[in-house]
């Protein structure tokens, strides 16, 4: 699977808005094999959330976890949010090296169909809540870079620029 970075429309499209990108289980089948090569870029990248969208599938589909659980959900919807937010670090591996602070609320409940159409209604805190919240923002056309003012999107590009500067001068000195 293509991992679609950053300037790529496709993250942006608003035709992921319609409904017909939700995953029908009768006529788009079983997504077990979508959710596994998913499941498989999201380890190869290091990663702890991967929305359809991220690898130019216009479906509503993420996956979100580590090595020892990683959740499908399909066609995940958000039941309700919590009013009290938190600021934290979240990054994207469709923007790497950019870390921003977002504001998301610390708590949410969400629905979604399991890989067997299953569906599932849970409450999600923390680290799970800030994830779903962030991949089911790609399934809308919304990335994390949008989320924060432009001065603090513009002071984490010039850090992630030095960083790959400093990683470059790294890297030559070691061939």
């Amino acid at each position: 699977m293509e991992l679609l970075k950053e300037n790529d429309p496709r993250l942006h499209d608003p035709q992921l808005l319609n409904p017909e990108s939700a995953w029908d289980f009768e006529i788009d089948g079983d997504p077990t094999d979508l959710v596994r090569d998913m499941m498989q870029t999201l380890a190869d990248n290091g990663g702890i959330g991967l929305a359809a969208p991220q690898v130019g599938i216009s479906k509503r589909i993420f996956v979100m976890g580590n090595f020892m659980k990683t959740i499908a959900c399909i066609n995940p919807q958000i039941v309700s949010v919590s009013d009290d937010r938190e600021m934290n670090l979240e990054g994207s591996l469709s923007f790497p090296e950019l870390w921003l602070k977002v504001k998301r609320p610390k708590t949410c409940v969400v629905s979604y169909q399991t890989v067997n159409g299953e569906i599932v209604e849970r409450e999600l805190t923390g680290m799970e809540s800030r994830i779903f919240l962030h991949e089911y923002d790609h399934l809308i056309g919304v990335t994390f870079n949008e989320r924060v003012s432009n001065t603090s999107l513009q002071l984490a590009k010039e850090k992630r620029k030095q960083y790959v500067k400093k990683v470059e001068r790294i890297n030559a000195k070691s061939k």
